[in-house]
């Protein structure tokens, strides 16, 4: 099927059901019209496909199916047992990358991707970006990791086709902004660094190859994974009171100056960056991409500056990742950002989602609520178990989700975060349910 093609009116799930990838060439408000019953039809026939087909190819998965037939599978809870634990992809031993040992690395997260790892050559390799880059190189998988904030990465593998679909999701759900046709003068805008090994890295590269006229505007250093480790490592030494024991780690010990130095230039490397973007990009079209704290930042900067209604109004502020930094916020925040990008909410782009799965899980709509992604299956468990709460009513639990695009990686996975979805409202914006509230969102 060729994207695009469909029109709304003959327009079914029943087609994607062989490709899911493909629904992320329709926007959003396509869907708004489908019943909740196919949605959940849908959803279980594409997942019971995708355990089909990924049982046997993702090492890991097979091991927890444990023999069973995915076609018995009748329910969205019968797929609970192969759920992934929010850990799972940061089970490897931590010594492995202290004392170099990256074969071993590279055998472990062989299991979590229907690619065959076990060719490349890891002789010689001495950091964490040498070996993201070799079996780059060498496999053709993008290995990306987790903010850090506990001082232990998540890693998880990317293939080139899950690459693409996220850039082409992200161009193709957002037509107000972008020509899927053809190379757009929009300009894309992330305090982020611009080389670092993490998911977003794929999308820089994605749109500037492929759909942007116009450079990616983000921090101009470079992140090493060893810098997200010691970085998160410093942070709950200094909260914890165990900082001289910290130090001691070896990897700490080597990267510890170059966290330090970055903190020190950090603030005249986001002044200049927001320089850039008042003097050089009023009234154009952009797309933003940060957590909350950093649009905050940008809103004080903007403020101070006397800047208001400062872009084209058809500019999309992704705002995903809550708060990273520690800060606290003034509850009408986003108001204040909006008034100073000038936009309306429905540029907002905000939802709940974990680094360990290709897209967002849910989004939010206008009136504040998170309604889920056709190929996102919401699940809710009493916490710290697998037992399932009721799929009706209103529920408050462990949030887990699995998505049914990616080919090379099984994406079902138990959040460590808590919330309350109405399986059964309708949203004040006119969709249906299930909703996740989310004011409910919290860690566990």
């Amino acid at each position: 099927m060729t994207p695009g093609t469909m029109t709304k009116t003959t327009m079914s799930l029943n087609d994607y059901i062989e490709v899911p990838g493909d629904l992320l060439y329709r926007p959003y408000s396509d869907w708004e019209s489908v019943s909740r019953r196919d949605i959940e039809a849908f959803r279980l026939a594409a997942a019971r496909r995708k355990l089909e087909r990924q049982a046997n190819r993702i090492p890991v998965v097979g091991d927890m199916l444990d023999g069973r037939d995915p076609s018995t599978f009748e329910r969205i809870d019968d797929f609970i047992p192969v759920l992934f634990n929010d850990d799972i992809h940061k089970s490897y031993d931590p010594a492995w990358i202290e004392n170099k040992e990256f074969g071993k690395l590279t055998n472990w997260i062989n299991g979590l991707t229907t690619h065959d790892l076990t060719g490349v050559d890891m002789e010689g390799c001495d950091c964490l970006a040498e070996w993201c880059r070799r079996i780059n190189e060498q496999a053709g998988i993008y290995v990306c990791h987790s903010t850090g904030t506990s001082g232990v990465l998540s890693f998880v593998p990317r293939s080139q086709r899950d690459r693409d679909l996220l850039v082409d999701g992200m161009v193709w759900q957002n037509p107000q902004l972008f020509d899927p046709h053809k190379r757009n003068d929009v300009t894309y805008f992330t305090m982020h660094p611009r080389r670092q090994y993490r998911i977003v890295q794929a999308i820089y590269d994605g749109l500037e190859r492929r759909y942007l006229m116009n450079p990616v505007q983000a921090l101009p250093v470079f992140s090493p994974p060893e810098f997200a480790i010691v970085q998160g490592k410093l942070r709950k030494a200094a909260a914890n009171g165990t900082l001289d024991a910290c130090l001691k780690n070896p990897i700490v010990a080597a990267y510890r100056d170059e966290v330090e130095r970055y903190q020190r230039d950090l603030p005249e490397l986001v002044q200049r960056w927001t320089e850039n973007l008042m003097q050089n990009f009023r009234g154009k079209r952009i797309y933003f991409q940060g957590s909350f704290d950093k649009a905050w930042q940008i809103t004080q900067q903007f403020k101070k500056a006397g800047v208001t209604g400062a872009f084209a109004p058809e500019s999309v502020f992704a705002l995903f990742g809550g708060i990273k930094d520690g800060s606290k916020l003034p509850g009408d925040w986003q108001d204040q950002f909006r008034r100073a990008m000038g936009v309306d909410a429905g540029s907002l782009a905000s939802g709940w989602g974990m680094s360990e799965l290709l897209t967002g899980v849910a989004h939010q709509c206008p009136q504040g609520m998170y309604h889920f992604f056709v190929h996102s299956i919401p699940i809710l468990l009493q916490p710290k178990t697998r037992t399932p709460l009721p799929r009706k009513g209103v529920q408050t639990g462990q949030l887990a989700a699995l998505q049914v695009i990616s080919e090379d990686c099984w994406e079902g996975v138990i959040s460590g975060d808590r919330g309350t979805i109405d399986w059964d409202g309708v949203c004040a914006c006119g969709r249906d349910g299930p909703l996740l509230d989310p004011h409910s969102i919290c860690r566990l």
